[in-house]
């Protein structure tokens, strides 16, 4: 037999409902639940009852998550009594946008009943940001307090993002980017600058968030003007176009782990710009191959260390060309072999200096063409050896 006791339940003779505002939401428990006053069941009386004597609201979410973000102090919420009219045990099912008329005083009923110093600590959007030009990222300046609930009166408590209305766009994240827009970067070819955002919402299309701080959350489903947009409240951010195109900036520093193999397929060109130093350390082999033309221009000092073996293969002439002097120094044998033409042009001196045997070796006429005199000194035995005639020309030729 079911016990009669266990027959009662909460609906089973229709719920006791409810309506009333947000007055605190900082659960003990962490639980999400909010303290509300009820119009109609709790005092307007905050002396009579203060908001700490108010029962905790539970939230009611959806049944595959455990997720909550409690509605802010000042917000309209409804919802159903547990218990009856016993008024103790209140659930809130959801909350009333709404267009607030006159700002909030917590001496008032239903209204967000923090004061300034309560609200020193709590999240507030940047009051102004200032994009540093020396690569230090950005500075954000806000107010010493948040603002009070509603922040804005006269429309809709539904994000402007959302709303895109022309009056109040330009205070948005919107009227930031265009502001801080990064322009004229420079490339070895013309130069490029950072997207216009594609931001063209139209309500009730773009499914926006937008939190306490300022940070920003768009599906826009306007026809013609579909995007996805992630925004921090610091400016950084990634963007979709309607046409495929992504724009990520990151207004600080941006570190990128792999802990497996990356892998990058560029079908287009390429353009890397960057102001600073840039170090690429490679702890194993490293292979770049260029199918065509390959350049490679050093404004300063250039420096290239093998500590094993190098090679160098050229398939066609080659020229190297210096404006001062030209040392190349090794420890061991040297070997120079070339299948056609091999020019090496100095505007100075040249020297060769090796600490073992320097062989050249030509298939075909071996031509040196000195305007000035030539020198040769051996601090051993000195031998030129000819397969055919050698002929020496010159007005005086002294052997000693």
């Amino acid at each position: 037999m079911i016990d009669s006791s266990q027959k009662d339940f909460a609906g089973k003779n229709g719920f006791t409902w409810w309506v009333g505002a947000v007055e605190d939401r900082n659960d003990p428990l962490r639980l999400g639940r909010c303290r509300v006053r009820c119009i109609g069941w709790h005092s307007t009386n905050k002396m009579e009852l203060p908001t700490n004597m108010l029962p905790w609201a539970m939230p009611s979410i959806p049944v595959n998550t455990t997720n909550v973000y409690p509605p802010k102090e000042g917000n309209m919420v409804f919802g159903f009594f547990l218990d009856g009219e016993n008024a103790q045990e209140p659930v809130m099912l959801g909350s009333f946008p709404t267009i607030p008329l006159k700002e909030a005083n917590p001496q008032d009923p239903f209204d967000d009943p923090r004061t300034d110093a309560d609200r020193v600590n709590a999240p507030r959007k940047p009051d102004y940001k200032m994009y540093m030009g020396d690569g230090t990222g950005i500075r954000i300046y806000e107010k010493p307090f948040a603002p009070a609930n509603p922040a804005i009166l006269d429309e809709p408590t539904t994000p402007r993002i959302a709303r895109n209305d022309a009056e109040s766009i330009s205070d948005s994240y919107i009227q930031d980017r265009i502001d801080t827009r990064v322009t004229g970067i420079p490339t070895v070819g013309q130069a490029w600058e950072e997207p216009v955002t594609q931001y063209a919402a139209q309500y009730p299309y773009n499914n926006a968030i937008e939190t306490e701080s300022g940070h920003v959350m768009e599906f826009d489903d306007t026809f013609g003007s579909e995007r996805i947009h992630l925004g921090h409240r610091n400016g950084s951010f990634q963007e979709w176009y309607p046409n495929g195109d992504k724009v990520e900036k990151v207004t600080k520093d941006n570190y990128e782990i792999v802990m497996g193999d990356d892998r990058v397929f560029i079908m287009g060109k390429c353009q890397v710009t960057i102001q600073g130093d840039a170090e690429v350390l490679v702890q194993k082999s490293a292979t770049v191959v260029v199918d065509e033309y390959a350049s490679v221009a050093v404004g300063a000092y250039a420096s290239v260390v093998v500590g094993g073996y190098a090679d160098v293969k050229v398939g066609l002439d080659t020229s190297v060309t210096t404006g001062g002097s030209t040392t190349v120094k090794t420890g061991a044998d040297t070997t120079v072999i070339t299948g056609v033409d091999t020019k090496i042009t100095t505007g100075g001196d040249t020297t060769i200096t090796s600490g073992g045997d320097i062989r050249l070796i030509a298939g075909g006429d071996l031509t040196a063409e000195i305007a000035g005199g030539i020198a040769f000194a051996c601090a051993g035995d000195c031998e030129i050896a000819a397969g055919g005639p050698m002929t020496l020309l010159a007005p005086t030729i002294s052997l000693n």
